[in-house]
């Protein structure tokens, strides 16, 4: 029985037309394994192609978020620190109040501007948490909006005592008007107030005032509102000034050069109302400076507060 020839392709190659050609015999089956083989080739190459590009994505995506969390924390951070001065600003805002209702004689406040968890110098800052939290963002973030609301909370009632203490300060506006509580000549104190030896007669004695050296002729201000009760020439303070603020103060002011106010004449405070002098018993150029309240003399320093 005669054997059945399978069919089959003739491939020639003639590398150039003087060379010797080559020929290869490839059976139809085998060509079409050859092409399947190719296409699977193809098909795996372009998965492979897919998957490289995809991963690349995801790569450059990552990237991005890697650069945006790096963006949330710096801005996390920003926002803690100025959280963090806000506090400080508020504990100062609590000690001008607590400052001021001493100055004005007021009591404790009505209102409670007790700031809870404001912490001192030992307590971690904000960016201390957060460098400690780092890998805990959002208990970072939820602490900061404790803290906020915690900061509403204070402002609200650092609000209420500063307006209860304008409300009394508006009271006793007249009272502080008449306080001498400037100084009254820029220069050096050179004698305080209390016993100390005389330098005319060498025996201790109650030095009533303060000394305030200057140059001659440097004005002289009125350190409150008042009324000038007394004008003239004394032995031991030479040209004299007494002013009559009202509510048992009285100031005196000695040894002037000379004088630029009138008895029963007004006067504010900031008014010039006389020049540094050396009269009456005098070693040198300076101001003399008493108050008086309820006619006993005070320490004119307990009342400056410039």
């Amino acid at each position: 029985m005669e054997k059945k020839h399978e069919e089959s392709y003739t491939i020639m190659v003639l590398p150039n037309p003087a060379s010797k050609t080559y020929r290869f015999c490839v059976t139809k089956k085998t060509l079409k394994r050859i092409i399947g083989i190719s296409s699977c080739g193809v098909l795996l190459l372009l998965f492979f192609l897919f998957q490289y590009f995809y991963l690349i994505g995801e790569t450059w995506e990552l990237n991005s978020l890697q650069k945006e969390a790096v963006s949330q924390k710096l801005q996390i951070q920003m926002f803690s620190s100025r959280i963090d001065d806000l506090k400080k600003q508020m504990i100062r805002l609590k000690e001008l109040d607590a400052k001021l209702r001493v100055i004005a004689d007021v009591g404790p406040s009505k209102v409670n501007t007790e700031f809870l968890g404001m912490g001192g110098a030992e307590a971690a800052s904000p960016i201390e948490n957060l460098i400690e939290n780092k890998e805990n963002p959002t208990g970072m973030v939820k602490k900061m909006e404790q803290d906020i609301s915690l900061l509403q909370t204070a402002s609200v009632q650092q609000e209420a005592s500063f307006q209860e203490l304008r409300d009394v300060m508006k009271e006793h506006q007249s009272v502080w008007t008449s306080t001498p509580s400037v100084w009254p000549v820029r220069g050096w104190l050179t004698s305080g107030f209390g016993n100390r030896v005389s330098p005319f007669t060498g025996m201790v004695s109650l030095h009533k005032g303060i000394d305030i050296a200057a140059k001659s002729e440097t004005p002289i201000t009125a350190p409150a509102s008042g009324i000038v009760r007394y004008e003239g020439y004394d032995s031991g303070f030479g040209r004299e000034i007494r002013i009559d603020h009202g509510y048992g103060m009285e100031t005196v002011y000695g040894h002037l050069a000379k004088s630029a106010v009138k008895v029963g004449q007004r006067v504010k405070r900031g008014d010039v109302i006389g020049y540094v002098g050396s009269t009456g018993l005098s070693t040198g150029p300076h101001l003399h400076y008493e108050i008086h309240v309820n006619s006993v003399p005070i320490n004119p320093l307990k009342y400056i507060i410039n």
